[in-house]
């Protein structure tokens, strides 16, 4: 296919997309679907008529066997390429980690970013996940956000069943920071600690979706949260997870858990 084709195609996509999920459409219908001129409507139309991929029976506008094929690809390509724009910093992070990441696999997914005025929107999003989950599996290179702190520390100590790897340094300065609230959460039986010095982006396994985020280098905060229902994400995050948890140490060579035997207990019967 020439470059001129394609850039068409591209150009016409709205229509080949409308049409493909109506089925059959008149001047008018398009108009109000696409929010155009019918000048605009008579244009795309007229192209696409010429090039054979929509035809025109009693006044309404209908794909021909080839206009839904390229209907198909048109719109697929516009979603793919749209979600690797959103996920942009994640897809760099896994690249600059060796992992392997199909983007087609988040195409549907829920993207969260930071706002100017909301900078904490990501991590919110989160956190909402976390209402209606038993069990979180995670990867996570930063410290977690002082607001959001307690409320995971109380879901945990409440049941939810936990195993997180952190940074060395960010295991510390949870354990450190608030000695009582550590001991809460150990002592729970609900979470397994893992360190681990070279993570790529922030990963949580919930029971019904997964999601990747990565944080602003300069603030600290989540910057980017993307999460999915998709059975192949979460095949995707359970193998990254997985990878990650082996190669990980348990909190049994640090300090900071001796006074914990509840902690040194569960690394020592093989949580690591």
């Amino acid at each position: 296919m020439d470059t001129e084709r394609l850039i068409e195609l591209v150009r016409r996509g709205p229509v080949l997309e409308a049409l493909l999920e109506e089925g059959t459409m008149d001047r008018r219908e398009i108009e109000r679907r696409l929010g155009v001129s019918r000048s605009t409507v008579h244009r795309s139309t007229g192209s696409l008529r010429d090039s054979g991929l929509v035809e025109r029976t009693d006044g309404a506008f209908s794909l021909t066997p080839l206009g839904e094929v390229c209907a198909r690809e048109v719109t697929g390509l516009e979603r793919t390429v749209g979600t690797a724009w959103e996920i942009a910093p994640i897809l760099r992070a896994a690249r600059d980690h060796d992992i392997a990441l199909d983007v087609e696999t988040f195409v549907d997914a829920t993207v969260t970013t930071a706002a100017p005025g909301n900078p904490y929107r990501p991590v919110a999003r989160f956190m909402s996940l976390l209402e209606d989950t038993d069990t979180l599996r995670g990867l996570d290179p930063a410290s977690i956000n002082p607001l959001h702190i307690d409320e995971l520390c109380d879901r945990i100590a409440d049941g939810m069943v936990t195993e997180a790897v952190f940074p060395s340094a960010v295991l510390e300065e949870l354990l450190v920071s608030n000695p009582e609230r550590a001991r809460t959460v150990v002592e729970s039986g609900n979470l397994v600690l893992l360190a681990h010095d070279d993570l790529p982006f922030g990963l949580t396994i919930c029971d019904d979706r997964v999601g990747v985020g990565v944080y602003d280098d300069e603030t600290g905060l989540l910057r980017t949260y993307v999460d999915t229902d998709s059975p192949a994400a979460r095949d995707w995050a359970d193998a990254v997870f997985a990878e990650y948890r082996s190669a990980a140490t348990t909190l049994v060579e640090h300090d900071e858990l001796s006074e914990f035997p509840s902690a040194r207990a569960m690394a020592e019967d093989g949580s690591g």
